[in-house]
């Protein structure tokens, strides 16, 4: 069955009338639904996805009824935030999104890093980065949409009060994940670097607020690479 995002899907509803015509588009011409077809629905909050059955259809509306629910709980069970330095290229924040809504990131957040390349994001790309966020979490079973934020600037001491990791390229002062000590039932916040690392004064503040500064191996990984590694380890924790 094909699984839809409906966020205002309340769980006590018993029927929908869809009249987007993108979305009747979607359904009549690409998937090519008829009566009885069935479709998942979830709302992006609760743990369940809602099955529902084309009960009628015409070129301006497509009518369901709702048939069964089943649990989702596929979530893990800690906030787990990715703050990426913005990259050069539209292409990496998209291939970022759509690999890592897949396995439980909880929100992306983009800022502008000393070091960060020009790169301008009009309304209209952030709607598509939106879209690849969202038919990911479709794709995947997900019960939850992940959070998108792309700004210039940052407060990080907003952040204090998590579980904050920044990774660096240099074995000096750093830790290894193994070494770092959490707490779970704080959001737990990676910041990876741009493609030209972070600056001194970056580092300095990153240090004077608290944040754990973390080498993951010899080699420099690419910006998009580093949450490979990382998210496996953390993942399995």
């Amino acid at each position: 069955m094909q699984r839809f995002y409906f966020p205002d899907l309340e769980k006590e509803t018993d029927s929908v009338t869809i009249k987007n015509k993108d979305f009747i588009n979607q359904l009549t011409k690409v998937l090519r639904v008829s009566e009885w077809f069935e479709i998942i629905f979830f709302n992006g909050e609760d743990p369940v996805d809602n099955i529902f059955e084309v009960a009628s259809i015409d070129k301006r509306e497509i009518y369901l009824e709702k048939k069964s629910e089943i649990e989702n709980d596929s979530e893990i069970e800690f906030d787990l935030n990715i703050f990426g330095a913005l990259p050069n290229k539209i292409e990496k924040i998209e291939q970022i999104v759509a690999k890592w809504t897949e396995v439980w990131i909880t929100g992306f957040y983009f800022f502008r890093s000393e070091r960060s390349q020009k790169l301008n994001l009009s309304e209209n790309k952030i709607a598509r980065i939106q879209k690849i966020i969202t038919e990911a979490a479709e794709q995947s079973w997900r019960s939850r949409i992940p959070e998108l934020i792309i700004e210039d600037n940052i407060s990080l001491s907003d952040f204090a009060e998590n579980e904050n990791i920044f990774f660096h390229t240099e074995a000096n002062d750093s830790q290894s994940l193994k070494e770092i000590k959490l707490d779970y039932t704080k959001w737990l916040n990676l910041f990876v670097w741009p493609e030209w690392g972070w600056s001194d004064d970056e580092i300095s503040h990153f240090k004077n607020i608290g944040f754990k500064k973390v080498h993951l191996w010899n080699r420099i990984l690419r910006t998009e690479t580093t949450w490979v590694v990382a998210w496996f380890y953390f993942i399995q924790k």
